[in-house]
């Protein structure tokens, strides 16, 4: 069983006078012996771990992946606040929830900023690299750059307030209690159930992505992903290679919604960038539209994989049935 101070340790290690480099999640210590409840308090301090961490690096300057994977580690928070609340039955569980989506929300700005100038400018700005090409994406460039300086600015306030810092230690405080929770003292059944409904809420998901509307795609992205964190948890409850098989499938689908999600990110920091667009030359503007038609174009191939592959993943074995 993992240590039950391991929680507090991971508190304190925020404060950090020299943190590491930026945390990727890692695999949760649950076994087949656990009680429902040490598994949800080791994937608590798993999902912690990685959040102080990266919270720690942060605080320490401007790090493109600690901010990614601090987010990465709020949302792995919120599945396991969501998935474990409803197998125990505990709707309180949902308020510390809400609280890790408003602390990923007013990340998420400095993220969309991140991800259009570290990633998503690159391609159409090599497609178009004449002269007056190069002059359009690099003013454009720059007032992204000034938007992001902006938005660094408020993400590093809320990593550094006080309500990051109280969300942390409640996540702490509930990793150590030995409040009990759970009303079956079986893993596996409930581990089952949980995986089994994140499964069906992701083809709820996909009949709706048949409309092949930014929305329902979108939704479907986000309901995957619960499913693939939801799996990773889980994962040492079941034989490795068909785990592995599964979560292949899933993260070739995961790459193409993730490639159309690229295509909204474009648009909201293009939105963002509007107001000055519409104050500067025509020249800003000229380059918004051209890096939103050069995304647009892609979209319907891409929407069109996504079901190809959905279809491939619907027919695979569940391991957990």
């Amino acid at each position: 069983m993992d240590d039950p101070r391991s929680a507090s340790i991971h508190s304190l290690s925020r404060r950090a006078a020299h943190p590491a480099q930026p945390v990727k999640a890692r695999r949760a210590h649950v076994h087949r012996k656990m009680s429902p409840d040490d598994a949800f308090r080791a994937i608590l301090s798993d999902c912690l771990a990685q959040m102080t961490a990266n919270a720690g690096v942060l605080r320490n300057g401007r790090s493109v992946e600690g901010l990614h994977q601090l987010r990465v580690g709020l949302r792995r928070l919120e599945v396991t606040l969501k998935s474990f609340g409803e197998a125990f039955e505990q709707p309180w569980l949902e308020e510390l929830r809400g609280r890790a989506k408003v602390l990923s929300s007013r990340l998420g700005a400095a993220r969309d900023l991140d991800v259009f100038l570290e990633e998503l400018l690159a391609a159409p700005a090599k497609a178009f690299s004449g002269e007056e090409d190069a002059e359009m994406f690099a003013a454009l460039r720059a007032e992204a750059e000034e938007q992001r300086d902006k938005a660094w600015k408020q993400a590093s306030a809320c990593i550094a307030g006080g309500d990051f810092a109280i969300f942390l230690d409640d996540i702490a405080g509930l990793a150590q209690s030995r409040l009990p929770l759970a009303r079956d003292n079986r893993l596996a059944p409930m581990a089952d159930r949980m995986l089994a409904r994140q499964a069906a809420r992701a083809k709820k998901r996909a009949r709706a992505a048949r409309s092949h509307e930014e929305g329902d795609l979108h939704r479907l992205r986000i309901a995957l992903k619960k499913l693939r964190y939801s799996a990773e948890f889980f994962a040492p409850l079941y034989k490795k290679k068909n785990v592995k098989r599964y979560l292949a499938q899933i993260k070739r689908l995961q790459d193409v919604l993730g490639r159309l999600n690229d295509i909204a990110h474009a648009r909201t920091v293009i939105a963002q960038l509007a107001p000055a667009a519409q104050k500067n030359s025509g020249t800003l503007r000229f380059a918004a539209g051209t890096v939103q038609g050069w995304y647009r174009a892609r979209q319907p191939r891409l929407v069109k994989q996504a079901m190809k592959r959905w279809d491939r993943l619907k027919k695979a074995q569940a391991f957990w049935a």
